[in-house]
């Protein structure tokens, strides 16, 4: 009936925390990664904007290299609108926003796909340089080599880490911790 309270006696009166939730934090790095990368495509794209700038006009020598620039402000551009997908749809999720725990689980997948592809394209890419064509010669090709090993070290590290925060995404007790937007 009313007021009627049943105690088992396993229940203590004390509320259990909630446990550290990893996904979140990897969220969170998630978030500040991309927003980094972001600042790095601006800062990168208005230097691409001031060399188009000087470049003479005529000339194809003008020409191909306005046509690289164009490509690399492309790029940029492209690079900027990911990051910003990726900072919306983490943000929403740190929020608990129900409609951006579907989307950050495809972001997931695919900046899986795109970090294995760039670590396995930039390994090829190493297996392909000759150390005796490089004139500055030995110095610079070890510290390239630190700096490529510590790149495939991030993206093998990445990998597994994205592959698992779209796995967590999917599971029934991190989904009941989202909500919908009250319409």
């Amino acid at each position: 009936g009313d007021g009627l309270m049943v105690i088992s006696r396993f229940d203590t009166g004390v509320r259990k925390r909630p446990r550290f939730a990893w996904w979140r934090m990897l969220t969170w790095v998630l978030l500040l990664a991309a927003a980094f990368g972001g600042v790095q495509y601006i800062h990168h794209a208005q230097a691409v904007w001031e060399a188009l700038q000087k470049v003479p006009p005529g000339g194809s020598d003008s020409q191909q290299i306005t046509a690289g620039l164009h490509g690399l402000l492309g790029w940029d551009i492209g690079y900027l609108i990911g990051a910003f997908v990726v900072v919306v749809a983490c943000a929403g999720c740190i929020l608990r926003q129900a409609w951006a725990r579907s989307v950050l689980r495809v972001v997931a997948l695919l900046l899986c796909v795109w970090v294995a592809y760039g670590g396995v394209t930039l390994w090829h890419q190493w297996q392909g340089i000759d150390p005796g064509s490089v004139q500055e010669g030995q110095q610079l090709m070890a510290d390239f080599g630190r700096v490529l090993r510590i790149n495939l070290a991030l993206r093998a590290v990445s990998v597994p880490l994205l592959l698992w925060l779209a796995w967590q995404l999917g599971q029934p007790a991190v989904r009941l911790q989202f909500r919908s937007r009250p319409g």
